[in-house]
């Protein structure tokens, strides 16, 4: 992802995640754009952009929140790495492996953001309510977001990283 396209569309969906979408919750929890955009470009790219994009989306994500500056970043590259070597561009046929990924990452996002918060932010929290009122219900809206999302990232993917044909 370019820079002319990734920091607008991060500070974007950051303002958006922050403004809008925090105001739309169900069952306690809502969207995470930032989460979703990530672990999108992660499943289309090859290369470890998704964990640059992973970097810069957290901190846009925790300059909006109340916790620690650097904590959603924290959580999210090391997602994004692993998403990243699945290959799983093969979404186009099967978009069953994407949900599925959405589903582990966001889960996996969730229970490290958690984990983080309790250790370097210093928060109590009840695990059971923490994982039952916002982050099942918060992973539901990541997975229907992320058929979206692939959508609407793919076509920009293939501007920005056209295929190399060798002849």
């Amino acid at each position: 992802m370019s820079l002319q396209f990734g920091i607008p569309l991060f500070i974007i969906a950051a303002l958006l995640q922050a403004a809008v979408l925090s105001h739309l919750r169900v069952y306690g929890g809502q969207p995470d754009l930032i989460v979703v955009i990530v672990l999108a470009w992660s499943t289309l790219d090859r290369d470890r952009e998704g964990m640059i994009w992973a970097f810069v989306g957290g901190l846009f994500l925790d300059l909006f929140s109340g916790a620690p500056f650097g904590i959603s970043s924290l959580a999210l590259i090391p997602i994004a790495y692993f998403i990243g070597l699945t290959e799983a561009q093969v979404y186009r046929t099967n978009i069953v492996l994407p949900l599925m990924l959405t589903l582990a990452g966001a889960l996996a996002y969730h229970g490290l953001y958690l984990l983080l918060l309790r250790f370097f932010g210093g928060v109590s929290l009840s695990w059971s309510e923490a994982l039952g009122y916002v982050t099942l219900p918060s992973v539901i809206f990541d997975v229907i977001l992320v058929i979206p999302a692939l959508r609407l990232l793919s076509g920009w993917y293939t501007r920005l990283h056209p295929r190399q044909v060798k002849i």
